[in-house]
């Protein structure tokens, strides 16, 4: 940073906006909604999901089913993990429709997921904007550090300016 774009930047500013921003956040959605977002934004890095890795297990499985028949067959779990728990399910219960009961239940777990992110971020980018402004004001007021007059004059414009 260049020594007068570093003069600009208040870091206490900074924390209001952002601590402000995750606190009201908080308050109107929870600890959970909040939760899942920060931990769908830590996944963002990760890999996604392997189709060939996932496709190989499948034909190991199908292979070993085929040989030593579904009671005897010990296959490698697949890399997925929502997968390694279908496959679980299915060669303990042994039972299609659970199977499809398990999938079709994960996957609203998975969209309900989704929803709650998105209402945090929703919510955090409504407070956000409110939160600036407050980090402004408190930078500004830390800008008026002189004259009796013209802190008094700082103060009047800022009065000014918030209630309009």
């Amino acid at each position: 940073m260049s020594n007068s774009f570093a003069s600009l930047f208040d870091p206490s500013a900074f924390g209001v906006v952002i601590c402000g921003t995750l606190l009201a956040t908080l308050a109107r959605c929870g600890w959970r909604d909040l939760t899942v977002a920060i931990t769908m934004v830590a996944s963002l890095g990760r890999q996604g999901f392997d189709e060939q890795a996932n496709r190989v297990a499948i034909a190991r499985t199908i292979r070993k089913v085929e040989r030593d028949g579904p009671l005897c067959a010990d296959p490698p779990p697949p890399p997925d993990t929502e997968m390694r728990k279908l496959f679980d399910i299915y060669f303990r219960k042994r039972c299609l429709e659970t199977l499809r009961h398990t999938h079709k239940a994960a996957r609203v777990q998975r969209e309900i997921r989704r929803v709650q992110a998105a209402r945090a971020f929703e919510t955090a980018g409504e407070l956000a904007p409110i939160f600036g402004l407050v980090g402004t004001l408190y930078a500004i007021t830390g800008l008026a550090g002189g004259e009796e007059g013209v802190v008094a004059a700082t103060m009047a414009s800022l009065a000014t300016a918030v209630l309009s």
